[in-house]
Protein backbone atom coordinates (compact mmCIF):
# COMPACT_ATOMS: atom_id res chain seq x y z
CA UNK A 1 0.00 0.00 0.00
CA UNK A 2 2.83 2.25 0.85
CA UNK A 3 4.56 2.06 -2.70
CA UNK A 4 1.87 2.90 -4.84
CA UNK A 5 0.96 5.39 -2.64
CA UNK A 6 4.64 6.80 -3.41
CA UNK A 7 4.10 6.44 -6.89
CA UNK A 8 1.32 8.32 -7.19
CA UNK A 9 2.59 11.47 -4.84
CA UNK A 10 5.78 10.99 -7.06
CA UNK A 11 3.89 11.63 -10.62
CA UNK A 12 1.82 14.59 -9.21
CA UNK A 13 4.79 16.14 -7.55
CA UNK A 14 7.27 15.99 -10.05
CA UNK A 15 8.26 18.36 -12.38
CA UNK A 16 7.16 18.38 -15.80
CA UNK A 17 6.76 20.97 -18.68
CA UNK A 18 3.29 23.14 -18.52
CA UNK A 19 1.95 23.75 -21.49
CA UNK A 20 -1.71 25.53 -19.89
CA UNK A 21 -2.33 27.34 -17.21
CA UNK A 22 -4.64 26.69 -14.78
CA UNK A 23 -5.60 29.43 -11.79
CA UNK A 24 -5.32 29.00 -8.27
CA UNK A 25 -9.14 29.24 -7.67
CA UNK A 26 -9.44 25.98 -10.01
CA UNK A 27 -6.53 23.85 -8.69
CA UNK A 28 -7.97 24.69 -4.84
CA UNK A 29 -11.24 23.42 -6.49
CA UNK A 30 -9.47 20.08 -7.62
CA UNK A 31 -7.32 19.20 -4.84
CA UNK A 32 -10.55 20.01 -2.18
CA UNK A 33 -12.75 17.95 -4.58
CA UNK A 34 -9.80 14.85 -4.39
CA UNK A 35 -9.46 15.03 -0.62
CA UNK A 36 -13.13 14.97 -0.44
CA UNK A 37 -13.58 11.87 -2.37
CA UNK A 38 -10.51 10.09 -0.90
CA UNK A 39 -12.02 10.97 2.66
CA UNK A 40 -15.44 10.11 1.55
CA UNK A 41 -14.14 6.52 -0.01
CA UNK A 42 -12.20 5.85 3.13
CA UNK A 43 -15.31 6.46 5.67
CA UNK A 44 -17.27 4.56 3.38
CA UNK A 45 -14.86 1.31 3.23
CA UNK A 46 -14.72 1.32 6.96
CA UNK A 47 -18.20 1.28 7.84
CA UNK A 48 -18.83 -1.41 5.41
CA UNK A 49 -15.96 -3.46 6.61
CA UNK A 50 -17.36 -3.26 10.27
CA UNK A 51 -20.90 -4.25 8.83
CA UNK A 52 -19.51 -7.27 7.20
CA UNK A 53 -17.51 -8.43 10.19
CA UNK A 54 -20.42 -8.06 12.49
CA UNK A 55 -22.58 -10.15 9.65
CA UNK A 56 -20.12 -12.66 9.59
CA UNK A 57 -19.47 -13.38 13.36
CA UNK A 58 -23.20 -13.80 12.99
CA UNK A 59 -23.34 -16.09 10.80
CA UNK A 60 -20.42 -17.87 12.82
CA UNK A 61 -22.68 -18.92 15.65
CA UNK A 62 -20.15 -16.45 17.94
CA UNK A 63 -22.39 -13.17 18.34
CA UNK A 64 -20.73 -9.66 18.16
CA UNK A 65 -17.53 -10.13 20.65
CA UNK A 66 -18.13 -8.35 24.09
CA UNK A 67 -15.74 -5.52 24.37
CA UNK A 68 -16.11 -4.69 20.32
CA UNK A 69 -18.56 -1.38 19.95
CA UNK A 70 -20.39 -2.91 16.76
CA UNK A 71 -23.13 -0.14 16.51
CA UNK A 72 -23.37 1.23 13.14
CA UNK A 73 -25.35 4.74 12.96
Amino acid sequence: MLIPALVVAALLLGEHPAFAYVDPGTGSLLYQTALTVLLGLGLVLRRVRASIATFVRRLGGRGPSQGADTKVS
